[in-house]
Formats: C-alpha cells, structure tokens, sequence
C-alpha cells in the first residue's frame, strides 16, 4: 500500500515536472519577445524614430538601469517569503498594462519635453515590475526543475523563444524598409501587453515539485541580509565579477544606440535584433547539444573570450558591424547560460533568492555605469573596456567557483 502511494506520489511529480516545463518554455518565450521592446535596441529605435538625440536616448537608458538595480536593492528578500511562483506572475501583470502607455505615443509621433518624460516614467515602472520578477526569478527552478535539468532547460527555452523572436524580429525589419519604426509601434506595443498577460497565465499556473517552506520573517531576514552574504566566499569573491560582468552587459544594451552614433539609421539597429535572435538561436542549441558533454565552466570561458572582439565593432561596415555583433550575442547567451548553470549547484537553495537578487544588483549597478558612461567617453574606448572586463569575469567565475566545488566536496 506505501509502496503503491509513493510510486503516485513520484508519477505525479514526473507529470507535474512535465508540465512545468511546457508552461515555463511558453512564459519564457512570450516574455523574451515582450521584453525586446522594453528596453534595449527596439525602445532606443523607438526613440530615435520619434526624434530624440542619442544623449537623450543613453539617459533614457540609464533611468531604466537605475530603477530595476534600486527595486532589487529595496526588495531582494522579496522571494524569500512566500510563493515565489506566484509573485513571479503578477509581476507581469503592471508590464502588460504599461505597454499599452507607449500606444498613443507612437499614434502621436511627439517629441516633446512631456512624451520623453512619460517615456521614462513608463519605462522606470516596467523595471520596477521587472525587478522583483528578477528577484524570484533564480529562485524559481529549485522548486519547478530538478536541479541536473536546469541548464538544458535554459537551452530550450533560449531555442525556441529565439526562434520565435527571430521570425518576429524579421517581420518588422521588413516593414521598416517600406516604414518608419514608429509607424508600426503601436501593433508592436498593443502585441507586448498581450504577450505579457500569457507569461501571467503560463507562470501562475506551474506547480512546485516539493513544499514552499515559508520561514518566519526575523529568521529569514538575519539569514539572508547583505551582512550575513558578505560573510560567505562565494558572495563575497564574485563582488567584482558581477560588476564587471554587468558593465559589459550595459554596453551591449547600448549598442544600437553606439550604431546610430557611428552613423548608422535605423534599417540597421532593427536588423541587429534579427541578428541577434538568429545568434541566441545558434547558441542555444550549441549549449543544448553539448551540455552534458562540456562542463558550463567551458562555456563561460569560450563566451567570454569572444568578447574579445568587441572593440572591431567600429569598423564602418554594416554586413562585418552585424557578423561581429552576431559573434558578441553568442559569447553573451553561452555566459548568460552558464552563469545560473553553475551558480545552481554552489548556492543552498535557503539563500538562493537574496543571493540572486544582490548578485544581479551588482551586475546591474555595472549595467547602469556603463549606459551612463557611455555618452562621454569615446566609443572605441569603452568598447575596449567592456571586452577586457568580461574576459576578467569569466577568469574569476571559473577560479572561485571551482574553490567553493573543491571546499564543499
């Protein structure tokens, strides 16, 4: 009879495993592809399509950086107590309201003083609402994945969103050949709200695979404050990595806006989203193919070398400004992947969430620099710069995590 109810117990969480991974694969995908215009190269063509100079346009970026590293900072035991899962989801429901916001003003085609106003107010809540995503966000697989499944779970996703993204990405480079950008953003933005409002269905509706302990408020906050993480090696050696790992995320945030300030128009900075997608693509499925037969070490490595090739980005070429971009997303997607990968089986499941949520305040606060930097130094140097810091990252992730694997076992 015991024997009966454990085996119901165990085909139960196989099925409800099964099902999460469907349900996580369509939330990730639909956020992906919502996200792409929340920021990043799609938004800062926005704002060159209604008119706005690109100083404008990098400070726009930084509001938005500020803004999700200071929710994460407010609110990183946010997870902590509670259902991750479910916060996880109602996050996306303020993004999908906002996205409707951006609606009237590509109707309008204003640049004026107020619409730029309203752009980064707008754009400061969606961060908001996707810094307390992020929050939840790493702690989430310890209850819907087991944990030898997450790092293929994140190849798949990464294939199949970026599938998807690219076809949609692909679309809309073909209409701005014929459009501009901002003639066809509503449909865009009006899609986003839509696409959101799937991630709260598909995210709400997953189910944990063992029970969410909800510890008492006093006991989690000594356990999990920045104090108390400043105390454990693998928090504390990784500082510097994190900030340089996020000051060359920053640049790539920003370089549709680099493109436009080296004189390319908007053909091109739509086209690198294509680019892009088809890039994470490639990448995905390598990971995909070879995470069981490559350590995620070799992967943050090899992605981190080909940083190395960002400085070449000032060549004034469009097909070699695109291939080489195409080379950068790779790099970025093998260490966006294999980051979490590793960090999986070093960090207890009991801090993962505010261990997350300041890791990627530290990331972030090296995002925000360089977005904010980026309007006053000159191109080639910060280019420089963000390929030396990465190379730095990928060296000290591999060193101090074997340590910490070394110690444990």
């Amino acid at each position: 009879m015991n024997s009966e109810r454990t085996d119901n117990i165990l085909n139960k969480s196989m099925d409800d495993a099964a099902k999460n991974k469907i349900k996580e694969i369509i939330a990730y995908s639909a956020r992906v592809i919502a996200l792409t215009f929340a920021s990043g190269a799609m938004m800062q063509t926005f704002l060159a399509s209604l008119g706005f100079e690109t100083k404008l346009i990098y400070l726009h970026t930084t509001f938005l950086q500020a803004a999700n590293v200071l929710t994460i900072v407010l609110f990183s035991r946010w997870a902590e107590i509670g259902n991750p899962i479910k916060r996880a989801a109602f996050t996306s429901i303020p993004m999908a309201l906002l996205f409707l916001i951006y609606v009237p003003i590509a109707i309008s085609k204003s640049s004026s003083l107020t619409t730029y106003v309203l752009l980064i107010l707008t754009g400061v809540a969606q961060q908001v609402a996707l810094g307390l995503y992020t929050v939840c966000q790493y702690k989430i697989p310890y209850f819907i994945y087991h944990a030898d499944e997450y790092g293929k779970m994140l190849s798949i996703c990464g294939i199949v969103s970026s599938s998807l993204s690219l076809g949609v990405s692909s679309l809309i480079s073909f209409f701005t050949l014929r459009f501009r950008f901002v003639d066809i953003a509503f449909v865009i933005f009006i899609a986003c709200a839509l696409l959101m409002l799937t991630v709260f269905v598909s995210t709400f509706i997953q189910k944990s695979l063992v029970p969410i302990e909800t510890p008492s408020e006093d006991k989690e906050r000594t356990k999990t404050s920045l104090i108390s993480l400043l105390k454990i090696p693998l928090f504390y050696r990784l500082l510097p990595s994190n900030v340089l790992r996020g000051f060359t995320a920053g640049v790539i945030v920003v370089l549709a806006t680099v493109a436009l300030d080296i004189g390319f128009g908007e053909t091109l900075t739509t086209s690198m989203v294509t680019v892009s997608f088809a890039a994470s693509l490639l990448s995905s499925a390598l990971y995909a193919a070879l995470s069981k037969k490559i350590q995620p070490r070799f992967h943050l490595l090899s992605g981190s070398a080909v940083m190395m090739l960002l400085p070449l980005m000032m060549i004034k070429s469009a097909p070699l400004f695109l291939i080489i971009y195409a080379f950068i997303t790779v790099g970025k997607t093998l260490v966006d992947y294999s980051v979490p990968s590793i960090l999986l089986k070093n960090v207890p499941v009991e801090i993962a969430g505010s261990y997350h949520a300041w890791r990627m305040v530290l990331q972030n606060l090296g995002t925000l620099f360089a977005s904010f930097i980026a309007a006053y130094i000159p191109i080639p140097l910060l280019l420089t710069i963000a390929a030396v810091s990465q190379v730095i990252c990928g060296i000290s992730y591999d060193i101090v995590t074997n340590q910490n694997k070394n110690h444990i076992s």
